[in-house]
């Protein structure tokens, strides 16, 4: 049996509520510095772009606000060219891209 739409949205709003768990408070310099928190950081990325690779087109296409294309290409560079994932492009898309990713989820989430 397949899983629900609105389990994945689920997951990407508690991978998001980690994230921001993590880097709370911290610097730019505080999080570079702490390879087990970016290690973290990562694990969710992971877990929001294998949900988003698993909600149907249908779904997201109602918000094209959000680059869901680029979010599971997230996911298979954190994956595959892990050496690749450069700290400031976390802590940029951490700072500037969760908030409105986490709002979509939340209307899609009342949407279902």
């Amino acid at each position: 049996m397949p899983r629900d739409v609105l389990l994945y949205l689920e997951d990407i709003r508690e991978a998001v509520a980690a994230i921001r768990s993590y880097v709370g408070g911290r610097t730019f310099e505080e999080f570079v510095g702490d390879p087990m928190c970016r290690d973290a950081v990562v694990l969710r990325f992971i877990t929001i772009g294998e949900a988003v690779k698993q909600i149907p087109a249908s779904v997201t296409a109602r918000h094209p606000e959000i680059a869901w294309r680029k979010i599971a290409g997230l996911r298979d560079i954190s994956v595959h060219s892990y050496y690749s994932v450069k700290p400031t492009i976390l802590w940029d898309i951490i700072q500037t891209n969760l908030g409105p990713l986490v709002d979509a989820v939340e209307a899609m989430i009342q949407e279902e």
